[in-house]
C-alpha cells in the first residue's frame, strides 16, 4: 500500500514548477495546428502574452521547428502563433513569431507528437505518459544526407527526457537509439540548445548545456557537443561551465598544473564560458573561465586561478578541456 504513495511524491517531485501565469496560459489551449515553421536562417523573437498584457521575449535559436496554429498580418508583416519548449520552466508556451526569417512547411511535413511517441513506444504508449509529455523539434543538416529531425522528448511528470534522432526512410520517420537524461526538481535534463557547423562540412553539432548534481554540495553545468553519426547521437565534447564542488576541503590547498586539472576539485568554485574560433571553414570550442579555492571556514576565495584553452578536432573529436 505504501507503493502508490511513494510514486505520488516523485511525480510532484520531478514536476516542472510551474507559476499561477504559467498555468493560465496552459489551460487556454489553442487549436490543432495547421502547418510548421523552422527557423533555418538565425536565432528568431518569441513574444509569450502575459495576463498582465505585458509580453515575454524568449529567443528561438537556429533550427528549432514549432507548430503553427494562426497566421496573421500586422503592419505589414506576416506573424505564426506558435508554440515552444521553455528549457527555464520545463513548459511549453504559446506565442507569436514574426515568419520574415523562416518558412511556413506544410502540416505533413513532420510527425505529430503522437506518431513521435508512438515510434518511441513504451512508456509513451500509456494514455497519462502520452498527455504529459513534450516533443520539441530540431532540423539538424547532415552534408549531402537528407536532415535530421532532431526531437528533445520531456516529460517531467514520468521523469523521463530524452534526445532521439529521427531519420527519413520509406517514407516515415523512424528513431535512433536515444540520449537520456536525468531529472530533479531543478531542471528538465536540458538549459538550452543551439545548433552550428563546426567542422565546416556541412554536417552540424547539437550543442547542448546540461545542469548536473550529483551532491548538495556538488553541482554545475555542462557544455556538451554531439554530431550525428548514422541514427545516432555521438559525444565529441564535453566541459564543464560551472562545477561547485564544496562537499569537503582538502586539508592544504594545492594548485595543479595545468590549471584545468583543478577543475572540480575538493573546496574548488570553478566558472568558464565556451566560445567559438574560428579555423578554416570550421570552428573550434574555446573554454575561458577561472577556479577559485575555498578553504573551510572563510567565505572568500583565498586564491583564483584564471586560463583559457582552445579544443581543437582531431578528425575524430575536439581535444578534451581535461
Amino acid at each position: 500500500m505504501k507503493y502508490p504513495c511513494l510514486i505520488a511524491v516523485l511525480i510532484l517531485t520531478l514536476s516542472p514548477r510551474t507559476t499561477g501565469k504559467e498555468k493560465q496560459k496552459e489551460e487556454r489551449l489553442p487549436p490543432a495546428p495547421v502547418g510548421w515553421i523552422c527557423l533555418e536562417k538565425g536565432t528568431s523573437d518569441l513574444l509569450v502574452p502575459q495576463p498582465d498584457f505585458q509580453k515575454d521575449t524568449r529567443h528561438l535559436v537556429r533550427g528549432t521547428i514549432c507548430p503553427v496554429y494562426k497566421l496573421k498580418e500586422k503592419r505589414g508583416a506576416q506573424w505564426a502563433q506558435v508554440r515552444a519548449f521553455n528549457f527555464d520552466t520545463g513548459i511549453t508556451q504559446t506565442g507569436w513569431l514574426e515568419t520574415n526569417q523562416a518558412r511556413i512547411l506544410p502540416i505533413d511535413t513532420y510527425p505529430a507528437d503522437a506518431e513521435v511517441l508512438r515510434a518511441l513506444g513504451a512508456p509513451f504508449l500509456d494514455d497519462f505518459a502520452a498527455d504529459h509529455t513534450d516533443v520539441t523539434r530540431f532540423l539538424v543538416h547532415r552534408g549531402q544526407a537528407p536532415p535530421a529531425l532532431v526531437c528533445f522528448v520531456f516529460g517531467g511528470r514520468i521523469a523521463i527526457a530524452k534526445l532521439v534522432v529521427f531519420t527519413h526512410v520509406q517514407g516515415k520517420y523512424l528513431p535512433g537509439p536515444p540520449v537520456d537524461f536525468s531529472l530533479n526538481e531543478l531542471n528538465s535534463g536540458i538549459s538550452s540548445v543551439e545548433i552550428r557547423d563546426l567542422l565546416g562540412n556541412g554536417n552540424e553539432c547539437l550543442i547542448t548545456r546540461e545542469p548536473f548534481q550529483s551532491q548538495m554540495q556538488i553541482q554545475g553545468a555542462n557544455v556538451v557537443i554531439r554530431r550525428i553519426e548514422g541514427d545516432k547521437l555521438v559525444t565529441v565534447w564535453k566541459a564543464p561551465v560551472e562545477f561547485r564542488n564544496l562537499s569537503q576541503y582538502r586539508a592544504k590547498m594545492q594548485i595543479l598544473e595545468p590549471p584545468e586539472g583543478n577543475i572540480g576539485a575538493p573546496g574548488t568554485i570553478t566558472t568558464g564560458d565556451v566560445t567559438y574560433r574560428p579555423r578554416g571553414s570550421g570552428e573550434d570550442p574555446v573554454w575561458k573561465g577561472k577556479v577559485e579555492f575555498f578553504v573551510l571556514g572563510r567565505d572568500k576565495a583565498l586564491d583564483s586561478v584564471p586560463f583559457e584553452k582552445a579544443c581543437p578536432w582531431n578528425g575524430k573529436e575536439f581535444t578534451p578541456l581535461q
